[in-house]
């Protein structure tokens, strides 16, 4: 079980849709993709979950108490093919086996409150 998101209430929709197993992401009033969410007007919409791995850091050192038995994880910055950059966790692999380019598929995992869920990517 992962911990709940922490975030403001502007990206209360990405949350709770992927606890539906929705990949829901906000653009701007000009149509542009945006991450995070911020106060100005949005559109929300649901994307397909494909993108390439733009950065990576694989943490060996957990700080939060949660995270302790996930250890080693991997935290990437993904470019989906929607045109959003997410900062989000590579799921079930060998962190050894990450690469820059290399590209995920949207997952979904729950959270400690039933109304929110995380987006995450495995490896293709």
């Amino acid at each position: 079980m992962y911990a709940a998101p922490r975030t403001g209430r502007e990206a209360m929709p990405h949350w709770k849709a992927a606890r539906e197993r929705t990949l829901l992401l906000p653009y701007d009033p000009t149509g542009a993709p945006v991450w995070p969410p911020g106060a100005a007007p949005l559109t929300w919409r649901t994307v397909g979950g494909i993108g390439k791995i733009a950065s990576y850091s694989i943490v060996r050192r957990p700080v939060a108490p949660e995270w302790k038995d996930k250890a080693p994880y991997c935290v990437a910055m993904v470019n989906l093919e929607s045109g959003h950059r997410l900062l989000t966790n590579i799921i079930d692999c060998d962190v050894e086996q990450v690469r820059i380019g290399a590209v995920v598929l949207c997952e979904f995992v729950e959270t400690n409150d039933p109304q929110l869920g995380l987006v995450v990517f495995r490896l293709a």
